[in-house]
């Protein structure tokens, strides 16, 4: 197994063998692969399905739900089976339709809605009406400072006093030989630090994500009382090692 700097650990031994495609990757307009380049994908995730159950202690049954960039539901599903009335919308119409042929739990007391929607443009609750925001691997597919803050801007915006968030996302990942390399080629195409390219299977840039650094999480948190915060491990579809965080914040700041 290779080891590499930091003691970074690399199980497939792979790190080496993709450096000339991220370099190729590199001579593509990335500022262009945003976040409404979500709309015409059709991929499978690289991360295991990972879903809010730290939610579970905090929620009550009847309270509205809305899960961004719910791709096809697997969260919108867990929450609807506590009993929280789930909105789950994507900007892809595939996600949802995908979404919408899950089946409820048997235990389940209701049926998530599904809606293709573009959170950063589209209204898709009134202000001050969502008990429950859910950001599960939102924030990574926003490569623009200005569509994270946004997303941010918006959710806070949704949340009832003392309603709920929950973000579900990566951390920066330096460490990494393979991670760090694709920060700095995005870093000199003008992306901002913790953002890469993803590639597919013929080598080309399929979309942006991003990876996010301590300063980051502060902004996150800052407008809301932090319930629970982890960071964790777990290994993409792939089995290359990602580290996570997640976090659960109260909103206590009055609607003006």
């Amino acid at each position: 197994m290779p080891i590499h700097e930091n003691g970074w650990t690399d199980p497939t031994g792979r790190a080496e063998r993709v450096a000339d495609r991220d370099e190729a990757a590199g001579h593509f307009p990335l500022t262009t692969l945003g976040y409404h380049c979500w709309r015409e994908l059709d991929y499978l995730p690289a991360t295991r399905d990972l879903l809010p159950v730290a939610l579970a202690e905090h929620v009550r049954a009847g309270q509205r739900a809305l899960d961004v960039g719910c791709h096809h539901g697997a969260a919108a599903v867990y929450l609807a089976s506590l009993g929280l009335r789930v909105l789950g919308v994507d900007i892809n119409p595939r996600a949802i339709e995908a979404a919408r042929q899950h089946r409820p739990d048997a235990t389940s007391r209701c049926r998530p809605e599904f809606i293709v929607a573009d959170f950063l443009r589209d209204r898709v609750a009134a202000a001050g009406s969502i008990d429950v925001v859910v950001l599960n691997r939102f924030l990574t597919c926003l490569p623009a400072v200005e569509d994270w803050q946004d997303a941010l801007s918006r959710a806070l915006e949704l949340l009832t006093e003392g309603g709920l968030i929950y973000v579900g996302d990566f951390l920066l990942m330096p460490a990494c030989p393979h991670n760090r390399r694709r920060y700095q080629l995005a870093h000199a195409n003008g992306g901002r630090w913790g953002n890469f390219a993803v590639l597919d299977d013929q080598g080309r840039p399929s979309f942006v994500a991003h990876h996010h650094s301590v300063q980051e999480l502060r902004r996150m948190v800052s407008p809301y009382r932090v319930l629970c915060f982890r960071r964790f491990s777990t290994r993409s579809r792939h089995g290359h090692a990602s580290r996570m965080f997640e976090l659960i914040g109260v909103n206590e700041r009055r609607p003006v």
